[in-house]
């Protein structure tokens, strides 16, 4: 399979198979795969929260798919409206996830799913190292020098997973359909305080500080996530962000360029883009 830059690719939420309590630890993985493709050279940067009110127009239809792996989104018409070829999808069963490859530019392809291993007790270094041998299979690897960065230890419990991606959940629902007053951070430090070695409950941390304004705070906590998972690039574009609104040009600039140079990108190119964006915020 030719590979080019600008090919996308959304990780789907992943759901439970059985009708049980609804669980965080299926969104928390797709947060996790998600952070390891944002650091995969073959693919464009899409991260699932820029879509979420695309993909489900109301803030329902989003939950229900969150909590019910019998609902399914048609794949041929959504790749096309949203011009997103890859799309990663699956459920979330007791050790595991069952993870499916759809390519928009051969919908009637079926390729073999994977079942990846829910490896908590090596901060889920065998569950990212199986999915990258499974894209590697697809036909789209992870260049060599990107995957160690992509394989830190995430030190975090099953309930530490479902903590995390309640306040996720929570993270997608403010930012796609508002609501009344500042986004509730409580879930959020929840996380933090139920796995304060966790990369994603740090990192998400920043970002609901940061959608609430508070910048500096929400700058400790991005590099804190970053301590933990140096090439953090979702962190690093918060980080960048804290730095436009924060009116600091230097930090808005530093930090695109950081990520930039993480995920093997032009360094210069991006400072410039921070740099646009610091002046369009602050004209």
């Amino acid at each position: 399979m030719a590979q080019s830059p600008t090919d996308q690719c959304i990780v789907l939420p992943f759901r439970s198979e059985r009708k049980q309590p609804f669980n965080g630890s299926g969104l928390a993985l797709h947060f996790l795969v998600g952070n390891v493709l944002a650091l995969h050279t073959g693919l464009k940067e899409m991260w699932f929260g820029w879509r979420v009110k695309k993909i489900f127009p109301e803030k329902a239809s989003f939950q229900r798919f969150c909590r019910d792996a019998a609902r399914k989104l048609d794949l041929v018409q959504i790749s096309q409206s949203q011009r997103v070829r890859l799309w990663l999808y699956g459920n979330l069963l007791d050790q595991s996830v069952n993870l499916n490859f759809f390519d928009g530019q051969a919908p009637d392809a079926r390729q073999a799913p994977v079942d990846l291993p829910i490896s908590i007790d090596d901060g889920l270094v065998e569950f990212r190292t199986q999915l990258l041998k499974w894209l590697e299979s697809l036909g789209w690897p992870m260049p060599k020098e990107q995957i160690q960065a992509a394989l830190w230890s995430e030190t975090i419990s099953r309930k530490g997973l479902d903590t995390v991606g309640r306040a996720l959940e929570g993270f997608y629902v403010y930012s796609a359909y508002g609501g009344d007053g500042p986004l509730d951070v409580l879930p959020f430090k929840n996380a933090v305080i139920t796995a304060p070695e966790s990369f994603m409950a740090q990192d998400l941390y920043g970002w609901a500080l940061y959608r609430n304004q508070d910048y500096k705070s929400a700058r400790g906590a991005f590099l804190t996530s970053l301590g933990i998972n140096p090439a953090g690039a979702g962190a690093m574009s918060g980080l960048m962000w804290c730095g436009v609104y924060a009116k600091d040009l230097e930090e808005a600039m530093f930090w695109s360029g950081r990520k930039a140079d993480i995920c093997r990108q032009d360094v210069e190119a991006a400072r410039e883009a921070g740099r646009r964006r610091y002046e369009k915020a602050n004209q």
